[in-house]
């Protein structure tokens, strides 16, 4: 290499190393090179919300999520009803057949959650699978047996993950 070449070389990595990484939207203190790849505005790794198909920031996130969140308030109520109604009623036949409610209990938790999706119009909400849940709960409290409980804990369970929506 020349010395002119060296030299230039010399001067460049000096130059990087000065140069300073943008500061995160959140915090301009710190310094970052981690960019939204939406709106490609720096972000620090505590902003940063991984995704499948990279990372955002926050605001990004939750523009993306409201587009999910299509449930409107009179939702909740139906699904509150539709939960108690049905799981009471379950929950009351199903704690007489004794241990088969380990197999029977995820079943009927998905048959409730489908007629709670079609009743409400296949809308998503971030609450409305607590909702549902509360409701499966409080109805669960006329039918404290020990399958009771057991028939409580399974379908519960179910009935959250598949009524949960879509977060980020």
């Amino acid at each position: 290499m020349t010395d002119s070449v060296k030299n230039n070389l010399a001067v460049e990595i000096d130059h990087v190393g000065t140069v300073t990484a943008p500061g995160c939207i959140n915090h301009p203190g710190r310094e970052t090179t981690l960019r939204c790849n939406r709106c490609d505005m720096p972000i620090c790794p505590d902003c940063a919300r991984k995704t499948p198909v990279g990372y955002r920031c926050v605001g990004c996130v939750r523009q993306q999520q409201s587009i999910f969140d299509t449930v409107v308030w009179h939702d909740y109520v139906v699904a509150a009803v539709i939960s108690f109604i049905l799981s009471g009623l379950a929950g009351a036949l199903l704690v007489r057949l004794g241990w088969f409610v380990i197999f029977i209990a995820p079943t009927v938790a998905g048959i409730i959650s489908e007629i709670i999706r079609r009743a409400i119009g296949r809308r998503r909400g971030k609450y409305l699978s607590y909702v549902a849940v509360g409701c499966m709960l409080l109805a669960g409290l006329f039918n404290l047996t020990m399958w009771g409980i057991v028939y409580l804990a399974i379908a519960s369970t179910t009935l959250y993950a598949r009524l949960r929506s879509v977060s980020i």
